[in-house]
């Protein structure tokens, strides 16, 4: 069972949607948290201007001063976040996190019904095969007895209708072997349907 439960967790296309929602609730909560990164800016500027001038003295002439500008770089960052965004992020964040949790809890009861469903359909398998096994061997007596009742009618020893009726019975015998078969059949081919792979390859893997 537990071989048949993991090839069919690892088939099952509903688990992979479920893994893939799992995953992209888990990447929101991850922006969530990192949302207030957004308000965060960083600027540079080049600034040329009297700002920063510097008048100094001409040593030739005492009554001239001579000015001097001198350019500026600037660099800086900004952070500006509006009281509502600041107050929404807590209860943003916790929204994600269920959101995470309920895709995880999804997740956890799909893989919690399709390991019923592996109980189930193998409990089938069993039960089928052990009907077909049965009808078999009822089958093979029935045969038997049909073959002695047509001997004794050959012998005179069984009337016609003696041998009539073992011959229904012999049909009923064998009709019911075939609807045997067929639900043997029938249960294999839904179990392995299920599990995606071939059982007798499945049981053979290293």
């Amino acid at each position: 069972l537990p071989l048949l439960t993991a090839a069919a967790m690892q088939h099952s296309a509903e688990l992979k949607g479920l893994e893939i929602d799992k995953a992209l609730n888990q990447q929101d909560l991850k922006l969530a948290r990192k949302v207030i990164l957004n308000s965060l800016s960083l600027g540079a500027g080049y600034n040329y201007g009297n700002q920063a001038s510097i008048a100094l003295s001409n040593p030739n002439n005492p009554n001239q001063f001579t000015t001097f500008s001198s350019s500026r770089y600037q660099t800086g960052a900004t952070f500006a976040l509006p009281i509502g965004q600041v107050a929404s992020r807590g209860n943003l964040i916790a929204k994600e996190k269920l959101n995470y949790q309920r895709s995880e809890a999804a997740r956890q009861a799909h893989e919690n019904l399709l390991r019923q469903q592996i109980i189930t359909l193998y409990q089938n398998v069993v039960l089928a095969r052990k009907v077909f096994t049965l009808q078999q061997e009822a089958f093979v007596n029935t045969r038997t007895n049909y073959q002695l009742a047509e001997k004794q009618f050959r012998q005179g020893q069984a009337t016609l209708q003696e041998l009539s009726g073992a011959n229904g019975v012999l049909t009923a015998g064998s009709v019911a072997q075939e609807s045997a078969r067929n639900q043997y059949d029938t249960t294999f081919m839904l179990l392995e349907e299920v599990v995606g792979v071939k059982i007798s390859t499945l049981m053979t893997a290293p």
